[in-house]
């Protein structure tokens, strides 16, 4: 399927020219959704045409909205292998790939383009300005942490808010006509990366009794690796399954893109849908549109996420349902701990004698049609807009500050002057008077 979420991006292209006209090259993944390093990529053909002196008055965007953040991964000798690979302007510098031949400076510029991170991924590193806008989708979040001590500057938006509403646009036209055999709807595809953690909730699960109650599946091999999850290394041990759970739930024939769609069979044959989000054993916060499906199909939910995720949607306008089952899962910080809770909450539901679920529901679903209802409505989508606005207009003024030729200057230090020739010699004269002309365009 493919999900055209360049419009996404062109419009805050536009909102970015409004502001700041004409000073901003965006890079995004493509296809969306990808981390690999070859698939960070322009958004117009016509950055490539740029004229090298023209393209470096232009700051870099990188779009890094959809996944989470992660400083490593886009850290290391594969960064620099794969775009000395591309361009002859790099390879030449020092003697590429590294060999007992390689000197002490040559190994120096090697860490300097290792620390560009995302920027060396851009057909831009050495521009004027001496920090990238890094536009991302996340709250307390120790990489973005690290990503700003290392030159750059987080733009937060709510991408996946954006997103979600244009993928679920019809549903706002849609009423559901109840026909309830299940309590709880689970969407359970994947479990690599940072979803480890559902395979764990699905043993758990089992062992509360409630696999009757539950409208779920259970992947045995991981989509995404072709491994089964006995032969998984976990990156956390805590989360690996104890019994066999592909005996209690069928596996799914859902697409990657599943979490893109509403199956309104679904949701009508169930009360509440129990959300498993991409991050839980985490500090951070980043609501993806798993999130905002139940919301746009006005049904109750149970949130699977990092601490802090129901207040972070409280933030937002949206209603939850602590009147009604206890929330107090989302201020348990142990994960394991807020895990177990979970199922505590889902075991006391699905106790609820038939006048009590019939007196809540109602209640519920009187919060869920609210929650539908702000998440369509044009003020809500502006307020979202607006948010981005301000925390872009925040971060140039950073960048307006310090246009340098920072990373430029880095290189000239590290090379020795008996390597350098007279037309580079030239060619750096020329930048820093290109950073001294861009740096008074933003000052007068």
């Amino acid at each position: 399927m493919g999900i055209p979420l360049d419009q996404i991006y062109n419009y805050i292209d536009k909102v970015n020219n409004e502001i700041y006209n004409n000073c901003i090259l965006i890079y995004r993944f493509w296809p969306h959704g990808s981390k690999k390093i070859q698939d960070l990529a322009g958004l117009h053909h016509w950055y490539s045409s740029l004229e090298y002196f023209t393209k470096i008055q232009y700051a870099n965007m990188i779009v890094h909205d959809q996944e989470p953040l992660n400083y490593d991964h886009y850290r290391g000798h594969d960064i620099v292998d794969y775009v000395c690979s591309k361009s002859k302007n790099f390879t030449r510098l020092f003697n590429w790939p590294v060999t007992n031949d390689t000197l002490p400076e040559e190994l120096e510029i090697i860490e300097l383009y290792k620390n560009l991170n995302l920027r060396f991924l851009t057909g831009n590193p050495f521009n004027v300005f001496d920090f990238s806008l890094l536009t991302h989708s996340e709250k307390n979040s120790p990489e973005l942490e690290i990503y700003e001590k290392n030159g750059f500057i987080g733009v937060y938006w709510w991408c996946h808010a954006i997103i979600a509403r244009d993928w679920f646009r019809y549903f706002q036209h849609v009423e559901q006509e109840k026909k309830v055999n299940k309590t709880f709807l689970i969407y359970n595809r994947a479990w690599s990366g940072t979803r480890e953690y559902r395979l764990k909730f699905i043993e758990l699960l089992i062992k509360a009794g409630l696999e009757n109650q539950c409208q779920t599946n259970i992947n045995a091999t991981e989509p995404e690796l072709g491994t089964h999850y006995t032969l998984h290394t976990f990156a956390n041990p805590q989360w690996q399954p104890d019994i066999v759970l592909e005996d209690h739930f069928p596996p799914t024939d859902a697409d990657s893109w599943a979490s893109a769609d509403i199956k309104l069979d679904d949701y009508e044959s169930t009360n509440i849908e129990v959300v498993l989000e991409t991050l839980f054993d985490d500090p951070r916060q980043q609501l993806t549109e798993k999130s905002l499906r139940p919301i746009a199909a006005a049904q109750p939910f149970i949130l699977v996420s990092t601490a802090g995720s129901l207040e972070y949607l409280r933030s937002y306008g949206f209603n939850t349902f602590s009147d009604l089952w206890d929330e107090q899962y989302d201020l348990i910080a142990d994960p394991k701990e807020r895990l177990t809770k979970i199922m505590e909450v889902m075991q006391q539901i699905a106790n609820w004698d038939p006048a009590t679920r019939l007196e809540k529901m109602d209640r519920a679903q009187a919060i869920a049609d609210y929650n539908k209802k702000l998440f369509f409505s044009e003020e809500w989508h502006t307020n979202i807009i607006n948010e981005y606005k301000t925390n872009f207009s925040t971060a140039m003024k950073i960048m307006t500050k310090n246009i340098t030729a920072k990373y430029t200057k880095k290189l000239q230090q590290l090379r020795p002057d008996s390597t350098i020739t007279p037309e580079q010699k030239d060619r750096t004269r020329k930048i820093f008077e290109i950073a001294d002309k861009v740096r008074k365009k933003f000052t007068t």
